[in-house]
């Protein structure tokens, strides 16, 4: 019997947040399905978008998670074109995807939306 549906998912989540954390990261071992992948964390928010559902804490881990990846001006450029890709794939939803961070009390130190300049 499992008790807790979704928490399999979100221990994997924080605990891929937690590793992330714990050591500087390289850009160039960054992947794109890193980020895609916290941020399917938070996939109830961007499919329905706001107000409701608001994003909870394994959202706002993932959310923590990919601004510790972001630690870098390299590393915020990375993000922001895995983040401008996410975006083209999802663009209904792009408004969305935006304001998580934020949500999070997150900033990447870039914006979020499809016209964002990742040589920041």
């Amino acid at each position: 019997m499992e008790l807790c549906v979704g928490c399999n998912k979100a221990l994997r989540i924080i605990g891929l947040a937690m590793l992330l954390s714990s050591a500087p990261i390289v850009s160039s071992f960054i992947e794109c399905s890193i980020i895609t992948q916290l941020f399917s964390a938070c996939s109830l928010f961007i499919t329905h978008g706001t107000p409701d559902p608001i994003p909870g804490s394994p959202c706002c881990d993932a959310m923590s998670g990919v601004n510790n990846i972001a630690n870098t001006a390299d590393n915020r450029q990375y993000v922001c074109r895995c983040l401008m890709d996410l975006i083209d794939n999802f663009s209904s939803n792009a408004s969305a995807i935006g304001i998580l961070p934020g949500l999070c009390g997150i900033s990447f130190g870039f914006n979020i939306d499809p016209n964002a300049d990742c040589t920041l």
